[in-house]
């Protein structure tokens, strides 16, 4: 049992004697007064009000009388709605200390409390390299299936590569008139930039088309909705790629061939920039092989009652008690659309991989596509609708604004990770004082400082916000940062490994007392819960703040106090050494879930 444990049974028993109510251990939850003169703890006594009848100042002071020093508590006061505790330093963190001693407290939950979770992440287009808004998505993914994974659920990660579509086509159009023939070996260029190079260029030929033909009709100024959809109606680029997807759809042999050619350069190029990003999948799916799922679902529903003809003879879903007009499933003409796809997806998902939760991390603008999927889900009479979660998440912009595939201006991936590998090693060079790390390990450093950069950077943002990656921030060693927390890592690693202590056999606690030691004593004895409260709430940013809230309470010890160097009494200095490994440990973890590299040096 934890000492939040304890603390929140001793807070049960207290309301039962002092107000008379039975109220579950769990509700309790102790945070950090504001002041550290309050206490160690504090218990806002607001939720107990409504059943007590009672002021929250009211409770605080019943509780306090109610509660009594013991080997865990050393004082209680009541100061207005909150409720603070004074911790015993020697029992508290004698109890904080012997649960990191073997490494970090498990934070799996109870058996019964388990899922099997599917997370869909990634699920890039195969007509593009990936950039730098894929990074988010695959960054929180990732971390959302670490944080899931570590309370105990049977994670199973899953990526739907969206290979078919007439964005696909427009590559393989642009390739087969303008490509000569060029391919990764020839051009030295991985796939998926090469592949992306023909989108761009069948986007600026298809622009240079629009602009012939408005000036052919004498029409100026910027295009409006109407004339655009007059000119792709009539453009022979787009006429060409609608040909080159019928054919597609008809099992054209030469169509399917060049297809397979080019999907096979991007998926080569995806696989080397997952790697790199330490990003793996448990199942993959293309969108080729489920592309016509769904068509089952919506006839049956037809055939049911849920869904109706329109006078159009389109197949559509009434969304009169979401306040929305009809959702068209299937055309007049009996063709699908991306909805009834995902209808098939989320059944074909289910069927064969049995989940209890599944949830998708995509972009905020598809929060009406979610909102209405799981609506028709649930009328077509699956219960695990319910349990279907879109995780939305703000759009990523460079300091200098937007990104567009179609001009070219996105930021490639793979290009922003060689600029800040080029960046980090200028930094290191910069700072590094010592000269006995060679080249292949200075290299390998320089990766995990790269990717710290862009991970921690990213995953520290609310995910609902919109954000600005700025690289150069990312890259501070000083500042909020990946690097900052693996230099914090590091250095408590070369700290413990220099003194020569054994951390597991130091179990004396009792020197233990500057402010600064409290702080990291209170850091470790919140972590446990932290962790967990980011799993329960799918925030990965949450673990990024704890993480470097406790990089930045072992920095204030370390330039406050020796650890163990200059440290009179070689007790102090030992268990000053266990405090900070316990610290490194929790750090440890904490990059861990974030998916980002903890070098033991730098």
């Amino acid at each position: 049992m934890s000492v939040l444990d304890t603390l929140a049974e001793r807070l049960a028993s207290a309301v039962k004697d002092g107000l008379g109510l039975e109220v579950e251990p769990a509700a309790f939850v102790l945070d950090t007064p504001p002041d550290p003169a309050l206490g160690d703890l504090a218990f806002a006594c607001f939720p107990l009000a409504k059943a007590s009848r009672r002021a929250p100042a009211q409770i605080a002071a019943a509780l306090a009388a109610a509660l009594s020093p013991d080997s865990l508590v050393a004082g209680v006061r009541a100061d207005g709605p909150y409720l603070n505790l004074r911790l015993e330093r020697s029992g508290w963190f004698g109890e904080v200390l012997e649960a990191w001693r073997a490494g970090a407290p498990s934070l799996a939950l109870p058996p019964a409390e388990r899922r099997r979770h599917v997370v869909e992440f990634s699920c890039p287009n195969t007509n593009k390299p990936q950039h730098l808004g894929h990074l988010r998505n695959n960054f929180l993914g990732d971390a959302l299936s670490r944080l899931l994974a570590a309370v105990g659920h049977d994670v199973v990660r899953v990526n739907l590569i969206n290979d078919r579509g007439i964005h696909i086509c427009k590559s393989m159009l642009a390739w087969r008139r303008w490509g000569e023939g060029a391919t990764p070996e020839t051009t030295r260029r991985k796939g998926d930039h090469l592949v992306g190079d023909c989108y761009v260029r069948f986007a600026r030929e298809l622009a240079a088309e629009e602009e012939a033909w408005r000036a052919a009709r004498s029409l100026a100024g910027r295009p409006t909705e109407e004339e655009h959809a007059r000119f792709e109606a009539e453009s022979e680029l787009m006429g060409a790629a609608r040909e080159m997807l019928r054919r597609w759809e008809a099992g054209d042999p030469d169509t399917l061939e060049l297809w397979r050619v080019l999907n096979s350069w991007v998926l080569a190029g995806y696989e080397e920039t997952y790697t790199r990003q330490g990003i793996a999948f448990d199942r993959v799916f293309f969108e080729s092989e489920i592309w016509t799922l769904g068509r089952a679902e919506v006839e049956d529903g037809l055939a049911r009652g849920v869904f109706a003809r329109s006078d159009g003879g389109a197949v559509v879903c009434p969304l009169d008690d979401l306040g929305l007009e009809p959702k068209v499933l299937l055309r007049s003409d009996g063709t699908a659309i991306y909805m009834t796809q995902d209808l098939g997806n989320a059944v074909m998902r289910h069927r064969t991989l049995g989940f209890d939760e599944m949830t998708y991390v995509v972009g905020s603008e598809q929060e009406h596509h979610f909102r209405v999927l799981f609506h028709i889900l649930g009328r077509l009479g699956h219960a695990w609708a319910g349990r279907l979660t879109h995780f939305s998440y703000g759009m990523v912009n460079l300091p200098g604004g937007r990104m567009k595939s179609r001009e070219g201006t996105v930021v490639d991936a793979d290009d922003l990770l060689d600029e800040l590998e080029t960046a980090c090693r200028r930094v290191l060079e910069e700072s590094q004082k010592r000269s006995d790390l060679d080249g292949e390990e200075k290299d390998a450093i320089v990766r995990r400082l790269a990717l710290a950069a862009v991970k921690y950077y990213m995953l520290k943002v609310t995910p609902r916000l919109d954000m600005v990656y700025n690289p150069e921030e990312s890259i501070d060693l000083a500042g909020n940062t990946g690097p900052y927390l693996q230099y914090a890592h590091a250095r408590i690693h070369s700290l413990v490994r220099k003194s020569g202590v054994d951390p597991a056999a130091v179990a004396e606690v009792d020197l233990l007392g500057e402010p600064e030691e409290v702080e990291l004593v209170l850091q470790l004895t919140l972590w446990p819960r932290e962790m967990r409260l980011a799993a329960a709430q799918l925030n990965p940013a949450r673990v990024a703040q704890r993480s470097y809230e406790l990089a930045r309470s072992f920095s204030r010890l370390f330039n406050a106090h020796s650890i163990y160097d200059k440290v009179e009494d070689p007790r102090l200095a030992r268990q000053r050494v266990a405090l900070v490994a316990a610290a490194g440990r929790a750090l440890h973890q904490g990059l861990d879930l974030m998916g980002i590299p903890a070098p033991e040096r730098i």
